[in-house]
């Protein structure tokens, strides 16, 4: 009934305890391991869960795609989606983990409510030592726990961009098949900020609902060589990514007046010439108003 894709790149240190982590989810019929082109002996991991653990030797099917060059994990998610044969999809990194009962109660709420397309579930954030909880906090105030909001969709979409620190993750999504057809599948462009991306074009279009479990459901584990400490990288994509929504921002209603400025302010800080005098973040707010007159009366408007 689930279908699990895992996007799989030098992931050798952390691939087992994935893997283990989907092995005994009930309604977990298939899972979509993408090889992203590994060089390390993630191939050989697989390799063993496939003939000891799978099916026929298990209830799970499992199918390993490799690509031939390193496309990124957007590309590598993209190949899985064309392999779902489930009604139902989930993600996972090669680093993180699916708790006991990751699925039970967030596919029963799928049966009870037709109209829902997706469920959103409480992820938890560990450390793999403390030197990487040491420089993830430098980089951002991320909680311990993420996604447990209780929000419908009339205000995700504007908590994400926002900054509310009311959002959820990727790996706590449980979504319909038919849904990720109707929306398309991840920009292979972003080489950051991909997941938020495309979780705004899930939140701006279809209606999901919480998880009724308000303990996490996943762990994500942060470490070391998280490409997200790439500050100056991030920063880059995620300023893009609020240019492209800018557009849709300005038709939204849900904003308060303080996320409105976050946003407006977070355009204004371009990752391109970083610490810039504010006086030249003015006259970029005024040229940003006169190319676009709907900010100011968004802005204004109540």
């Amino acid at each position: 009934m689930v279908s699990v894709i895992i996007p799989v790149y030098n992931a050798e240190k952390t691939l087992a305890r994935a893997i283990k982590s989907v092995l005994n989810q009930v309604f977990v019929s298939q899972l979509i391991i993408v090889n992203d082109a590994s060089t390390d002996h993630s191939l050989s991991i697989i390799a063993f869960f496939r003939t000891t653990y799978f099916f026929p030797n298990g209830n799970i099917k499992l199918d390993l795609r490799s690509l031939d060059d390193n496309k990124g994990v957007s590309a590598a998610r993209n190949v899985g989606l064309e392999w779902v044969t489930s009604p139902l999809v989930s993600f996972l990194d090669a680093d993180d983990e699916y708790l006991p009962g990751r699925f039970y109660e967030c596919v029963l709420q799928l049966i009870e409510n037709k109209k829902i397309e997706g469920i959103y579930s409480p992820v938890q954030v560990k450390y793999e030592g403390v030197s990487a909880k040491e420089n993830h906090q430098k980089m951002s105030n991320e909680k311990e726990i993420i996604g447990d909001i209780g929000e419908l969709n009339g205000r995700l979409f504007s908590n994400f961009l926002g900054c509310s620190g009311k959002y959820f993750l990727l790996t706590g999504l449980l979504i319909r098949r038919k849904s990720i057809l109707n929306i398309g599948f991840f920009d292979p462009d972003y080489a950051y900020c991909q997941d938020t991306d495309w979780l705004l074009r899930i939140i701006s279009t279809i209606a999901l609902l919480p998880s009724k479990s308000k303990d996490p459901l996943v762990i994500i584990w942060r470490h070391a060589e998280n490409r997200i400490l790439d500050g100056s990288s991030a920063s880059v994509y995620r300023y893009a990514l609020l240019k492209k929504w800018l557009p849709y921002v300005l038709t939204r209603k849900d904003f308060a007046f303080k996320q409105k400025l976050f946003f407006i302010n977070s355009l204004l800080d371009s990752p391109i010439k970083p610490g810039r005098h504010k006086i030249f973040k003015i006259l970029t707010a005024l040229e940003m108003c006169i190319r676009n007159p709907r900010i100011l009366s968004w802005l204004i408007k109540q």
